[in-house]
């Protein structure tokens, strides 16, 4: 504190001196005090009942020791109030020393050097560039490849918030058309030619059943030429055999005629049932090749495009790496000497303190003007 200055002076007593000083003042107050409870305005005697002299019981004090009690009681102030000095002034060199022992770095740079700033060594570089108005480089490099939004559930690329922050536009990812089906195939056909081509399979189906191998028209047909082969059958054995007698209903060749007519017509139909079913393996092959050059020319538009994206994207952190690097230099730089002016000021600091340590323990406790009388009088009462 400044106002504990005013105890001290370049002469003067020391600590130990002041508090010998104060302990006589004290003694000397002790001394005085108990003087003046001593005194007594009256005399008394004493003598016995049954006669003799009277002797003296208390003896009053003279008119000499009454006019001198103000001025004891002068010195008891006097004398008190010099041990109070000194005793402050003990305390204030006290505080002053331990000020000293807990003056921070803070302290030290805004009252004993005049406001010097304290230097920033714990300042990070996020708080650096703010406090120098510079804008941080968006280090797209730092952050994952991909980011899933909170709660949203989106998942975004880097090179789609590079974009979206650029104004840039991502291409759509090609999606492959589904194949033509059988089923979307006879979905294209006319009314006419749908139902042709229905119709074509039903005559083959029925025609193929009857007149193939198993089937009714075929099994019939070599039954016939089994019954002309050998028109008389029997069944069973001894008295119980029968004779079977078959005769033809028609004649073998108009069976064959039937038959080879039908034949012909299922031929026929088959034909231009297969003509039909091969053109539905050609249209569904074409649309498969079809769809399948459309989706590699738009793949390799989607990847030509991404991949001009993903240059300028490249491009821009690359740039942005090196802003970065330069202002990360610069930081550097600027946190070095921050942290060699901290150094350098607290080892100012450590030796202000030792120097003003020294100093205020060898400044004089000085004896105020009103105070000087009194001091003397107590300091000679040692000698």
């Amino acid at each position: 504190m400044k106002s504990d200055n005013i105890y001290f002076g370049e002469t003067g007593l020391t600590s130990t001196s002041a508090n010998h000083i104060a302990n006589m003042a004290k003694e000397s107050v002790r001394n005085t005090a108990n003087e003046l409870s001593g005194i007594s305005f009256y005399s008394s005697t004493v003598s016995l009942l049954s006669g003799g002299n009277s002797q003296k019981a208390k003896l009053g004090s003279t008119r000499e020791e009454l006019n001198g009690i103000q001025r004891s009681l002068e010195a008891i102030g006097e004398a008190n109030a010099l041990c109070a000095w000194l005793r402050e002034a003990i305390k204030a060199r006290e505080r002053l020393l331990e000020e000293v022992k807990c003056m921070t770095l803070e302290g030290y740079c805004k009252s004993v050097l005049g406001g010097v700033e304290v230097p920033q060594q714990d300042t990070n570089i996020g708080d650096w560039m703010k406090t120098k108005g510079y804008t941080r480089p968006d280090i797209n490099a730092e952050f994952p490849t991909v980011v899933i939004k909170p709660f949203s559930g989106v998942v975004e690329s880097r090179l789609s918030g590079f974009c979206r922050k650029f104004g840039l536009k991502m291409p759509d990812s090609p999606t492959q058309e589904p194949a033509m089906t059988e089923d979307d195939y006879m979905s294209s056909l006319s009314v006419k030619d749908r139902n042709r081509f229905l119709m074509l399979e039903a005559k083959a189906a029925v025609i193929g059943k009857y007149i193939h191998e198993n089937g009714h028209l075929y099994n019939e047909r070599e039954r016939l030429r089994q019954i002309i082969a050998k028109p008389i059958g029997t069944q069973g054995e001894g008295a119980n055999t029968l004779i079977y007698r078959f005769e033809p209903s028609v004649q073998k060749g108009e069976v064959e005629a039937l038959f080879f007519r039908l034949a012909a017509e299922h031929r026929a139909i088959q034909a231009e049932l297969n003509g039909m079913l091969a053109e539905r393996a050609r249209a569904i092959e074409a649309d498969k090749q079809e769809k399948a050059a459309a989706y590699q020319k738009a793949s390799e538009d989607f990847s030509r495009e991404m991949s001009v994206l993903q240059d300028k994207l490249s491009a821009y952190m690359l740039e942005e790496r090196r802003k970065m690097s330069e202002l990360q230099s610069e930081y550097d730089a600027w946190s070095t000497e921050q942290k060699n002016r901290h150094k350098q000021l607290n080892a100012d600091l450590a030796a202000w303190k030792l120097v003003e340590s020294k100093r205020i323990a060898a400044l004089g406790i000085i004896i105020p003007n009103e105070l000087r009388d009194i001091y003397e009088r107590i300091n000679g009462l040692g000698k």
